[in-house]
């Protein structure tokens, strides 16, 4: 979604990213890469287009042209995923390389990486109050960092490797889906969604 929630950015195994209207609910761009495309999203301001890359960088494009700005060589392994703390000070990546860096977004640098993962970094997600990044792979934890230090707040146990995280928008609550089983069936996905919190002190 475009900050504004008027359009919708989509891409596909081709790295053809289309731009749908939401209230024509028709496409109003496309834009063909040449490189491996992972994820997409726009800047808090909705004025860049950010992609991350197969070839471990960050592309970002002015928007709505989609021309060309900077190129960020951000790892040196597949860049996988990407996400803007709700503040629009930072953002983060997640790499193949195991490392998530944290990034400041006025000054377009790298301000701390995290290595406590041991696996590509697949999702990320930054707390409401952007002082919190959670960051999970086919570790069998997921990792709660504070943004300015880059220091552990907490880690999560999980007994398979976790797919999604997300904070809720207002409050200290980290939802996240792993590739659990079920019980009784291992070859049928449990299909579960756990939420983690904090005290209420720590909000």
């Amino acid at each position: 979604w475009s900050p504004d929630g008027s359009t919708i950015a989509v891409g596909n195994k081709d790295d053809l990213i289309t731009f749908i209207d939401v209230r024509s609910h028709r496409s109003k761009a496309e834009e063909q890469f040449k490189f491996e495309v992972n994820e997409i999203s726009w800047n808090n301001d909705g004025d860049l287009f950010f992609l991350t890359s197969g070839q471990g960088s960050i592309n970002i494009l002015s928007y709505p042209d989609l021309k060309l700005q900077h190129t960020l060589n951000a790892h040196p392994a597949n860049c996988i995923c990407i996400e803007f703390d709700p503040k629009g000070k930072y953002f983060a990546t997640g790499s193949a390389d195991a490392l998530v860096s944290i990034w400041d977004v006025a000054e377009l640098a790298c301000i701390r990486t995290l290595s406590r993962l041991e696996w590509p970094v697949r999702t990320l997600s930054f707390s409401h109050d952007g002082k919190m990044l959670a960051s999970a792979s086919e570790d069998l934890i997921i990792d709660i960092a504070e943004v300015d230090s880059g220091e552990k707040v907490a880690e999560i146990t999980c007994e398979a490797p976790t797919f999604t995280v997300a904070w809720h928008p207002r409050r200290p609550l980290l939802a996240y889906a792993c590739d659990d089983r079920d019980t009784y069936d291992r070859n049928r996905d449990a299909g579960t969604v756990k939420v983690f919190g904090f005290p209420s002190d720590n909000s």
